[in-house]
């Protein structure tokens, strides 16, 4: 008898109707040939330090740690005993001959499968069910290619060396910032570095001095130029730091003057198709493009997945496909009913059909993760809600994407000579849409210049040609400081470990070096809110108090996205076969008995709360102390080498910071105190040095919100 063991009841029953498994039983469905039962979740986990080694029993001391268990064993999940006791007799049964596991195809689904096999005591021969889709075609293809469960012992001991770090990272280092710090720090290998993140940014914000850039506008009939202000090394910009470099620029041009055309620049842009989606890439979509969270989109999809039939599995991390499925696309594409123009779909199932061929961007064997890009099945889709429709449309419409031309650009760049100064105008105009004709006119898709202002559409220009300047105007801009995270911000700075890289091909480089996995990373930032490190402001994250506290008390090596994507990298390492378990355990261990014993001797980085808070009766600002002057209550500091000045009283809310440095030029303390003291301002400060990179003087003042800002000199 063939025993298959499915990760949830959803997908034992998709299984076994396939198998003429008919009679429901109690945790399983029996057939002829086969039974097929489940796990609900994790049948067995790790255990709490005291199960592993009963001398962790008891108070939080520094006497017991680091906890570095000499033999891990797991234990069965109290909630679902019932059912593990079900799998485990029928793996065990004298009549099973051989088991199927048929968990999730990934990391965590093999990860448990094998405690589960491993707790049972199970000796049967075993063989890997591995399937991207659940339609019943695909169930039956994959038992027709059932694999030997060893070739999947690398991904195993993945998952297995990952459970373990983590739990020898968490356990370690929250009880040990905590025993210092004398308040609870809960401590995660990858929540506390993205927590970081979103309480650097924050910093960033509030800690941001407004300044402000100028342009020069200049009308002519039909088309508007903009003054150049040359840089080092031969480039432009449109952006002048100084105002006055603009005024005298508008005062070298008489009334009634006109502009030459100089010079008239074409050159044509390809843009391919975007990339087939994995499961980030679709939440920052759905994100931008509904609201939805990184939860909510991986809760839709997986429903799309399991419930529907209509998608393949979604927490992949590939945006290819394998040559292999190339011959069955067609099919596919004529199955699905696309929201797009009736002839738009005629002429991507005729390139299907017909070629050319799809480039290595989509297809490509060795860019292949577990699975393949999220595709649409060919399963019918006519009973999906409002929220799954949109997110299968975006599925869809990216896989018809890929089948259909390049879209061509043909970009203008215009030198203009005005009374001597140099101006440029530069324009866009589509050729042939290609693709782009599904993006429906969306403002995503638009050509923007290189001051990120849209493009428009040029009048036909030829050098020699002269226009009457209508008018000229100075336009004052001011900086914005960076956005709060959002979940498709977070996500994409959770991939490159905080990392800005826009480019696909250095975000492939990237892969593997991130913050946590595709199959993981909403469910860091669901943790991060359900422990209230961060909270929500419309579709924005912020963090709360207690979530800039806790980064404020563990050091910069915990908190830093650099040792974590270290970490995800040798992880990916074990997966492939190409880096030794043992040797990163080994690491981790040796890491952990070095740097313990210094976070545990170290001073707390704030008193406990016993001690007194900011603003409560008992607490005294020390002596030469900086009083913040926003909450006239704690005390302005900087603490250890972080990149700014920043209030004591941040737990009960007081967000005033301050940067170390600004504008390139590094504040020294006395400079801070009087920017905080009751004038709110500093004497001049020389040596500030603009983007352009040139230097300047100014005071820093305070303006009503208790930001800094510069005032020149009268």
């Amino acid at each position: 008898m063939r025993v298959v063991v499915a990760e949830k009841p959803s997908v034992a029953r998709d299984i076994a109707r396939v198998l003429g498994c008919e009679r429901r039983q109690d945790g399983f469905f029996e057939g002829p040939n086969a039974i097929v039962t489940y796990a609900i979740g994790h049948l067995v986990n790790l255990p709490m330090p005291e199960t592993l080694n009963p001398a962790w029993a008891g108070a939080w001391t520094a006497q017991k740690l680091p906890m570095i268990p000499g033999q891990w064993h797991y234990v069965v999940n109290p909630k679902t005993a019932d059912q593990f006791a079900v799998v485990k007799r029928l793996l065990n049964a004298r009549d099973t001959t051989e088991v199927v596991n048929a968990a999730d195809a990934g990391r965590e689904g093999e990860a448990i499968f094998r405690r589960i096999y491993a707790m049972a005591g199970c000796r049967k021969p075993v063989m890997r069910f591995w399937a991207s889709s659940l339609t019943e075609e695909a169930i039956r293809e994959a038992f027709e290619r059932l694999r030997p469960a060893a070739d999947y012992d690398s991904l195993a001991d993945s998952a297995q060396t990952r459970a373990e770090i983590d739990w020898l990272w968490g356990m370690n280092y929250t009880r040990a910032y905590t025993i210092t710090n004398g308040v609870l720090c809960t401590v995660g290998r990858v929540q506390t570095p993205t927590l970081a993140l979103i309480v650097a940014r924050e910093a960033q914000i509030t800690g941001f001095v407004k300044s402000f850039f100028y342009q020069l506008h200049a009308q002519m009939p039909g088309f508007v130029a903009k003054a150049l202000k040359f840089l080092d090394g031969g480039k432009t910009t449109f952006d002048f730091e100084e105002k006055f470099e603009v005024e005298e620029i508008q005062r070298a041009i008489p009334a009634d003057t006109e502009a030459l055309i100089e010079s008239v620049k074409l050159s044509t842009q390809r843009r391919s198709p975007p990339q087939l989606y994995n499961l980030g890439a679709l939440q920052k979509d759905a994100n931008k493009r509904y609201g939805y969270t990184a939860a909510r989109t991986l809760e839709i999809a997986q429903s799309l997945y399991e419930n529907y039939k209509v998608l393949t599995y979604p927490r992949t991390s590939s945006r290819h496909i394998g040559t292999d499925m190339v011959a069955g696309l067609a099919g596919t594409l004529k199955a699905i009913s696309f929201q797009a123009d009736a002839k738009v779909v005629a002429a991507a199932i005729k390139r299907a059909e017909n070629g050319p061929p799809l480039s290595d961007n989509y297809v490509d064997d060795a860019k292949l993760s577990d699975h393949h890009a999220i595709l649409p099945t060919r399963a019918s889709a006519a009973r999906l809600s409002s929220e799954e429709r949109n997110v299968y449309n975006l599925v869809t419409t990216r896989f018809l994407g890929i089948f259909l031309p390049d879209k061509i650009t043909e970009m203008t760049r215009v030198g203009v000579d005005i009374a001597g100064q140099k101006f440029q105008a530069n324009g866009s105009r589509v050729t042939d849409p290609g693709w782009a004709v599904l993006m429906g006119g969306k403002t995503g898709d638009v050509e923007r210049g290189e001051d990120g202002e849209p493009l428009g559409t040029l009048p036909p220009l030829k050098v020699g040609e002269r226009y009457p300047v209508d008018s000229h105007e100075l336009k004052t801009k001011e900086r914005k400081p960076p956005p709060r995270y959002n979940d498709a911000t977070l996500i994409a700075a959770m991939e490159t470990a905080g990392k800005s890289i826009e480019d696909d091909e250095l975000r492939a480089i990237m892969k593997g070096k991130g913050l946590g996995t595709e199959a993981t990373r909403s469910a860091i930032i669901g943790r991060l809110e359900q422990s209230e490190y961060i909270g929500r402001d419309g579709k924005f994250f912020f963090p709360t108090a207690k979530g800039t506290s806790l980064i404020a008390q563990v050091s910069e090596r915990i908190s830093s996205p650099s040792l974590t994507a270290a970490m995800e990298e040798k992880l990916m390492g074990i997966e492939q076969g190409e880096y030794n378990s043992a040797e990163l355990r080994e690491e981790i261990e040796g890491y952990l008995r070095e740097d313990i014993p210094e976070v545990l001797a170290a001073p707390a980085i704030r008193p406990p709360a016993a001690a007194g808070e900011p603003g409560s009766a008992d607490f005294k600002l020390p002596e030469g102390a900086i009083l913040c002057p926003k909450c006239k209550a704690g005390e302005v500091r900087r603490i250890g080498d972080q990149a700014f000045y920043g209030c004591s009283a941040f737990r009960q809310g007081c967000r005033f910071q301050v940067w170390v440095e600004v504008a390139k030029k590094t504040l020294t303390e006395a400079q801070v105190k009087a920017l905080c003291g009751k004038k709110g301002r500093t004497p001049l400060i020389k040596g500030f040095v603009s983007k352009a990179g040139k230097k300047f003087d100014a005071f820093l003042v305070l303006d009503a919100e208790f930001k800094a800002k510069f005032e020149f000199e009268k």
